[in-house]
């Protein structure tokens, strides 16, 4: 129920859908205009001053996209805006979505749809506030800063969210500040690798299966969807989703229904779901690897993550954060870093973006021996023709890959007191590998 008086506008051309919403948002204590006329619609929407605005997009004459676009980018009313499609128009929906609009309902739509969209529209009206910290995110550049301000508005609608970005580039971070704005903050957030999944376990994993649906099956069992009810479902690398696996996956968000494995009957859940990918899904739409009609039901409210080398500024206060979290953690001594670290820092393109940052400033906090971090103190891993970045400190003259391999396995051993299976853990190699590389460098395992 709306807590205070709001005022609705419903522009639509249907008199059985203008006759329903008014109902629906009357008895949720709305005082409630409508017009069938788009075009007075809009000089009724610039003229008052309304809260929420239901708005269908295909009306003669004027086209509801225009509508929005007159109403948030030329006039910037505050009213929000949910938008009313056909299923056939989903992808305008996506694209009012870019424009302002705060949600969409797909023809046909029940009660209970229009009431959730409508309270959670009205709600953002009294919560959402410009500054919701959120400290998963460090940085002030300006694309930084537009990411931070997406989140914000996202998170207080319950839109299914696209997140796409390189390896590496946060995307979980991101869908965990969404959960953590959001009204589902207190619920559950399930994480799922869907890359990590085996195919034929696929739905198994997603949707849960009953006791004796395949081989194996010894009881039932929830799937990711089922233990997400309440909260937040986020599933990564959603590319790898089989085609068999997202003709289900689009029926159970339409339906919001999730069948299991060996039942005939669907499980009812309420999730807000959020995906992420580093691939191109619009190529694989042309490649036939990825349904069209999914891409539009996941992608209302598209996020976009730049690559690290697109906001340079942001690497030294990124880079900061996690050695002094590293330096904590392992009670390492690195506390600054020099003038020619930092410019190293910032000359690398750092190809594995945020996630490399990581893993280099914890590798330097257990590797280097002094409180100001030198150039010879830092190792790219992976260093390609693309992401070169001096390893060697200018007094001391140039090292080979080798020397700098031979120098970081010492620095990792005298860090564990010469303990094998702490130090290849540290350095994600096996025992015997480590044993093989400290004998071809002469490394006594005795310090």
């Amino acid at each position: 129920m709306v807590e205070k008086v709001a005022k609705a506008l419903i522009i639509d051309d249907e008199d059985s859908i203008r006759d329903g919403c008014r109902q629906v948002l009357s008895r949720m204590g709305c005082v409630v205009d409508d017009t069938n006329d788009a075009a007075r619609g809009l000089e009724m929407a610039l003229g008052d001053s309304y809260d929420l605005i239901l708005l269908d997009v295909r009306m003669p004459k004027i086209n509801g996209l225009d509508v929005l676009k007159r109403l948030k980018v030329e006039s910037a009313v505050s009213a929000r805006i949910i938008i009313i499609t056909g299923y056939g128009t989903i992808e305008m929906a996506v694209e009012a979505m870019r424009h302002g609009a705060v949600d969409f309902l797909a023809k046909p739509f029940s009660t209970a749809e229009l009431r959730k969209a409508a309270a959670g529209a009205l709600k953002t009206r009294d919560t959402q506030r410009s500054d919701d910290p959120i400290p998963e995110l460090i940085g002030d550049s300006d694309c930084m800063r537009k990411l931070k301000d997406t989140i914000r508005r996202v998170a207080y609608t319950d839109s299914t969210v696209l997140i796409t970005g390189e390896s590496g580039t946060g995307k979980e971070l991101v869908a965990r500040a969404i959960q953590r704005l959001s009204d589902r903050r207190d619920a559950t957030f399930v994480p799922v690798d869907c890359s990590s999944l085996v195919e034929n376990l696929m739905e198994s994993e997603l949707f849960g299966h009953m006791k004796g649906a395949f081989s194996g099956a010894t009881q039932s069992r929830e799937g990711r969807f089922q233990m997400a009810d309440g909260g937040t479902l986020f599933l990564d690398e959603i590319s790898n989703v089989s085609l068999g696996t997202q003709a289900k996956l689009l029926r159970v968000i339409q339906e919001r229904e999730v069948p299991r494995v060996g039942s005939s009957k669907a499980d009812r859940v309420d999730v807000r779901l959020i995906a992420a990918t580093n691939k191109d899904l619009r190529a694989q739409m042309t490649s036939g690897e990825f349904r069209e009609d999914l891409f539009y039901r996941i992608s209302v409210v598209p996020i976009e993550i730049q690559p690290l080398r697109e906001h340079s500024s942001d690497i030294i206060p990124i880079a900061r954060h996690y050695l002094d979290m590293y330096t904590k953690k392992h009670k390492g001594r690195g506390r600054r870093f020099s003038k020619e670290a930092e410019r190293s820092l910032l000359s690398y393109t750092w190809p594995g973006n945020i996630r490399e940052v990581k893993n280099t400033m914890e590798r330097l906090s257990v590797l280097c021996d002094n409180e100001t971090v030198g150039l010879s103190d830092i190792l790219y891993y992976g260093q390609n023709a693309d992401a070169k970045a001096p390893v060697a400190d200018s007094h001391t003259g140039r090292m080979t890959l080798v020397d700098v391999e031979k120098e970081h396995i010492k620095r990792a051993l005298s860090h564990f007191d010469f303990q094998i299976g702490k130090t290849a853990a540290f350095l994600g190699i096996d025992r015997k590998t480590l044993r093989t590389k400290m004998k071809n460098y002469h490394i006594d395992a005795d310090g």
